[in-house]
């Protein structure tokens, strides 16, 4: 949900200039150039007020619009930063000194992909009967669909998730567990690089219909990763990639509707691994 970007000492889109980006397939995209890095470019395409990540991967060109060719053929020819232009060989020779860097936080609304895994901590009566109790696993897609203002946000989401509970040398007892799908909100906020956000989904059970209610905090892993090893060679050339990265502490209310009528439920703890893109 929010791109963090590494800049230095001032905020990139103050010195942003025009500029056409021309892709493999031959498609292009106009607008202004905040950033270019040895791994992606930053733009704002004309039209919309927020900025997008290219990857230099898919880019044939970026020609400005004052005729300075910043990228061909997939390679990054000069570096853009700050109204500065660096070739990629002075960069790198700049990297062997400590930096000190600023966080540039902007608020994308974009797709973001989490993987989940938690426990049951509190439980139910119910499930006095299960003495084989399995970790909870879950997709969850977060969508750009919902409103955002500030460092607030609510977005739409979809999960899967799979929970298997049974009775130990019991085979004919009745299992408790299957594949879940569901939709639901997710609102929440960011307090500098770090957020805070709550799940509201219902959706399908193994027996009909269910609720969970969660929050959870996110961790920048992206950004911790780029600090502490930015320097390192393969970190360097998979900023783009990295610096999307997140992980979540998760906690979770499930409700479920049960074969008999009645209802159960279940308070878990996990984490969850997610991306951006």
């Amino acid at each position: 949900m929010r791109k963090i970007i590494l800049l230095s000492f001032s905020i990139s889109f103050l010195f942003s200039i025009d500029g056409k980006i021309v892709f493999n397939d031959g498609t292009t995209v106009d607008g202004q150039i905040n950033s270019v890095n040895r791994s992606s470019i930053y733009i704002t395409p004309i039209g919309l007020n927020f900025p997008e990540e290219i990857i230099i991967d898919n880019v044939d060109s970026l020609k400005l619009d004052n005729g300075k060719l910043l990228v061909a053929g997939n390679q990054v020819l000069l570096l853009y930063s700050n109204g500065q232009f660096t070739a990629p060989e002075e960069e790198k020779l700049n990297r062997q000194t400590p930096k000190e860097y600023n966080l540039e936080y902007v608020l994308v609304p974009n797709w973001s992909l989490n993987i989940y895994t938690g426990y049951p901590i509190i439980k139910g009566a119910s499930f006095d009967f299960y003495d084989d109790i399995n970790p909870v696993y879950g997709l969850s897609i977060g969508s750009p669909w919902g409103f955002f203002m500030g460092n607030f946000f609510v977005n739409a989401i979809a999960e899967l998730a799979y929970y298997d509970f049974n009775v130990t040398n019991n085979p004919d007892y009745e299992k408790f567990g299957g594949l879940a799908g569901q939709i639901g909100v997710s609102p929440g906020f960011f307090i500098g690089e770090y957020s805070i956000s709550l799940t509201a989904c219902t959706g399908y059970y193994h027996a009909g219909p269910g609720f969970i209610a969660g929050g959870s905090i996110d961790l920048p892993l992206g950004s911790i990763i780029l600090n502490k090893y930015g320097d390192v060679e393969f970190v360097e050339n998979m900023e783009g990639v990295i610096e999307a990265l997140e992980i979540r502490v998760t906690g979770r209310a499930n409700t479920v509707k049960k074969y008999d009528g009645g209802t159960t439920y279940w308070l878990g703890g996990g984490i969850s691994l997610g991306y951006e893109f």
